[in-house]
């Protein structure tokens, strides 16, 4: 009996794309220490920087995401862990990727927005003329820091005409009501920003709708909470809102105690449009090709239903039409090569 193939290979020739991804959760150990020897390590911080990236629960998880943004004191800072993600998700086959960027957390001490953006920018356009991913920057609120957070970000935007993509909401979901963003939400939409929210992650069904419905979100962070309604399943089925679903980053935080316990399967089969992300690759020790490899070997889907994800991955994306064009071509491209190593394998 032949070894059982790999679900997609690791070499996908710059055709898949990450819609779900935060900066600052890209930190790598090695990378920690090296700022902390530069800036100093924060008293309140351990000594031994590994001891952030193993998380009980949720909220010990947002409490050591929270304490690995002290690390970062200088826009140099920002361009070097820039520069390890692109690196990172170039050889990993990334074409493009949509990246969450929490300034306010960096503008509240004193860093300036624009100086923060720029070594960003400046790392992502050297990273991209070596054969690197695109990247373009989703500024996410705090959800627990209230409205007064998304304000700060969407005058961020505002300082940054054309070099932000959108926003979005992350944090505790059940720490303030979604109405009370409402309309900071379409304010975004007003000033021509795409809008999307965590949901459904480590709250329930209800946190959905009210993305959806209050919020007006486009896409779901996350979302895995749908599965426990029907209702909910058959709207956004209708209105085709995708999933950005982050598998390990669900059994990391303990939102889903098992493999075996995890809903990716079950809106899969209730045809929900899904995607797979990272979320914080350091944070959850993971990476985009390990999250396609757990769709088989953890999840037992076939390898059509995961390209059916990964093209999915790109239409759900915001990258314009004739950019979806070209990396779904790849997509065709690299399935039927792999298809055919497939069968010389098998002969």
């Amino acid at each position: 009996m032949s070894p059982q193939r790999a679900l997609l290979p690791r070499r996908t020739a710059r055709s898949r794309v990450e819609i779900h991804l935060h900066l600052e959760g890209s930190i790598s150990p090695a990378r920690l220490r090296a700022l902390w020897e530069v800036s100093g390590r924060d008293p309140s911080l351990p000594s031994n920087p590994e001891s952030l990236y193993r998380h009980r629960s949720f909220p010990e998880f947002l409490q050591h995401f929270a304490q690995i943004t002290k690390a970062l004191n200088r826009p140099e800072d920002l361009a070097q862990i820039t520069t390890d993600l692109c690196r990172r998700l170039k050889r990993q086959g990334v074409a493009a990727a949509e990246v969450f960027f929490s300034p306010v957390i960096l503008t509240r001490r004193g860093i300036p927005f624009l100086e923060m953006l720029d070594a960003m920018d400046e790392a992502a356009a050297r990273e991209r003329a070596r054969g690197g991913p695109a990247l373009a920057w989703i500024l996410d609120g705090v959800r627990q820091w209230g409205p007064g957070g998304m304000e700060e970000n969407l005058r961020c935007a505002a300082m940054a005409a054309g070099r932000i993509l959108g926003i979005g909401i992350g944090g505790d979901e059940r720490s303030v009501p979604a109405e009370a963003f409402a309309a900071l939400f379409h304010a975004a939409r007003q000033m021509g920003l795409r809008t999307v929210a965590h949901a459904g992650e480590f709250d329930g069904p209800e946190s959905v709708w009210k993305a959806v419905e209050v919020l007006g979100a486009e896409r779901i962070g996350h979302g895995i909470r749908s599965a426990e309604d029907p209702l909910l399943l058959a709207m956004l089925r209708r209105r085709r809102i995708p999933l950005e679903v982050c598998p390990t980053s669900n059994l990391r935080t303990g939102v889903v105690r098992r493999w075996h316990d995890h809903p990716l399967p079950r809106l899969v089969a209730a045809g929900i449009r899904i995607t797979v992300n990272t979320d914080d690759p350091a944070l959850f020790r993971t990476s985009l090709h390990t999250e396609y490899q757990a769709l088989q070997r953890r999840l037992g889907l076939g390898e059509a239903a995961a390209l059916r994800i990964q093209t999915e991955g790109v239409r759900a994306s915001f990258l314009s039409p004739s950019d979806k064009r070209r990396i779904l071509q790849r997509v065709k491209v690299t399935n039927s090569t792999s298809r055919l190593i497939g069968r010389k394998t098998k002969s």
